[in-house]
């Protein structure tokens, strides 16, 4: 033991001191940034970000390998890329920040991680949650005309469920922001699933789509399809930039037999290269993802290693040596610094403190001490990076990762209160059209013709309680009999309100009769008679 700790005096030269270095092969240690995609390769000819989307093989048909355009759109483009030829930083930027169209399989990617593909089922869930409601807007018909709108209503619901409208619509939304665009294949019974069939237009109308002929609604990846043609030469033209039809997987598919949505349209200019699609919500969120996940490693980095144990030691002398059965104790070689020595002492004190056992210094030559690092304002990095993700889908924290606001009476009702407003507008602006298309092909599945009467409205989010849908009523009812006291309206009147207002309990109830006569007022006993009877049963 004496040996543990004694200088060895001969001199040894120095070990030649060796710089920890990267392997460039096998395994080596993985230094990417979130902040930037190292997998975004500049291309050498800047013609192609603005060229036209190039699908799998198997996606087109007998067509050429380019999508067909006009003469105006190829000047265009090649005015274009004139221009973004000499702009070269701007370029950079615009495939390293993943402003470009990445491709259907990044994107496949890219939605299996749960920070991107969260954000668009909450969005996609929300929007189709509460659904629609089919009503009738006649007004003033009598009995039988309300119980044939009611049986109407009654199909079409039906036929929603047959056909999993909400299902379909639901799924069209998801594609339409994991991939920025979003198809529903309308199915015509009679019609082969081949070019001849498929890429005849489609009219719903009494002279075209034939009664009990939609079959199926379907929907249909971007992946597998991509525009025909297009027409860009004139942009007064109603189909400037729109296609004329789609390849859907080797079959043309004229583009009334594909409702498409697209909620995050980009410039007609970048149309062709993003597959006549958009910005998916999932490139929008990249920078921002990126960020959260390079914050969310450097803390679980910084509490790893929030305590690390300084170990003080001698240096220059052996710690410990190697001793034989039968060997007497002799100290290492060593030279200024015995880096076995030194590494086996911290090998120790390592295995000693992980396993919070007692740590056994040198009195003389050693000290230990224990450095830790602050953790405050880790929670609120990491915080901010999570409001900055969830600020672009415009979801509150509650809504996307669960997350209660915290404080005296704090309350998210505001911020739910605005998201579903969004939500609202959201389905208004990208889901009513296609659903409109449906609601139409439906009617003239069931009877030949569109019944002007019927509509549908989504259903709002914000639902208010029992309690608050009585107090409402009250002061409805109260506003009514103070109407009819003075003369502004009839009770006639006032219930015929009360059965089609949206929102009042008599909805679709039958009050077309006459008003019942009212009751006859209670008389109600002076004080003397009461005083009088109380006086009475005393006796």
């Amino acid at each position: 033991m004496k040996h543990w700790f004694s200088r060895n005096r001969e001199r040894k030269p120095l070990p030649e001191r060796r710089e920890p270095v990267l392997r460039q092969n096998g395994r080596r240690l993985n230094l990417r940034s979130f902040r930037r995609d190292s997998g975004a390769v500049i291309p050498a000819d800047p013609r192609e970000a603005f060229s036209a989307y190039k699908p799998p093989e198997g996606v087109r048909g007998d067509a050429p390998d380019t999508l067909a355009m006009d003469s105006g759109d190829l000047a265009l483009v090649g005015d274009m890329t004139g221009w973004a030829a000499t702009a070269s930083p701007i370029m950079r930027d615009y495939f390293e920040d993943g402003l470009a169209f990445l491709g259907y399989p990044q994107l496949a990617q890219m939605a299996q991680r749960a920070e991107f593909r969260k954000p668009c089922e909450v969005i996609a869930r929300e929007a189709t949650r509460e659904w629609v409601e089919i009503r009738s807007d006649k007004q003033g018909g009598d009995e039988s005309d309300n119980k044939q709108a009611a049986g109407r209503i009654k199909e079409i619901e039906r036929e929603f469920e047959r056909l999993n409208v909400r299902r379909v619509i639901r799924t069209h939304v998801l594609h339409g922001l994991l991939y920025g665009l979003g198809h529903v294949w309308v199915g015509i019974k009679g019609v082969p699933i081949t070019t001849e069939g498929q890429s005849k237009p489609l009219v719903i109308g009494e002279n075209g789509m034939s009664k009990g002929s939609l079959e199926r609604l379907a929907n249909i990846e971007p992946i597998w399809t991509t525009p025909n043609s297009y027409n860009a030469n004139n942009p007064l033209a109603k189909s400037f930039y729109k296609p004329d039809n789609w390849w859907v997987l080797g079959t043309m598919v004229d583009r009334s037999r594909l409702l498409t949505t697209i909620p995050y349209p980009v410039s007609q200019i970048l149309a062709p290269a993003f597959n006549f699609g958009g910005q998916s919500l999932t490139q929008l969120l990249r920078a921002y993802v990126h960020n959260y996940l390079a914050t969310r490693n450097s803390t679980a980095t910084i509490v790893r290693n929030f305590s690390k144990l300084v170990l003080k030691t001698d240096m220059t002398g052996n710690m410990q040596t190697d001793v034989g059965p039968g060997m007497d104790a002799q100290p290492m070689p060593y030279g200024d610094v015995d880096m076995a020595s030194v590494q086996g002492r911290a090998a120790y004190m390592q295995d000693v403190s992980e396993g919070q056992g007692t740590i056994v210094v040198d009195k003389e030559r050693e000290d230990a001490s224990i450095i830790a690092t602050p953790l405050s304002g880790l929670d609120s990095l990491q915080a901010q990076a999570m409001e900055a993700m969830a600020s672009i889908p415009g979801i509150p924290l509650v809504k996307l990762f669960g997350i209660q606001p915290q404080g005296l009476n704090a309350s998210s009702d505001g911020e739910i209160r605005v998201f579903y407003d969004e939500i609202s507008a959201f389905q208004e602006a990208h889901i009513r059209p296609t659903l409109q298309t449906i609601f139409e092909a439906i009617q003239i599945h069931l009877w030949g013709k569109i019944d002007e009467d019927l509509s549908f409205r989504f259903v709002p989010l914000w639902q208010m309680d029992e309690k608050q849908l009585a107090e409402i009523e009250k002061i409805k009812a109260d506003l009514g009999a103070v109407n009819i006291t003075a003369g502004v309206t009839s009770p006639e009147e006032e219930r015929e309100r009360l059965s089609t207002d949206e929102r009042s309990i008599y909805r679709g109830v039958n009050l077309t009769g006459p008003p019942p006569e009212p009751p006859e007022p209670e008389q109600m006993p002076d004080m003397e008679s009461l005083l009088k009877r109380g006086e009475e049963e005393e006796d």
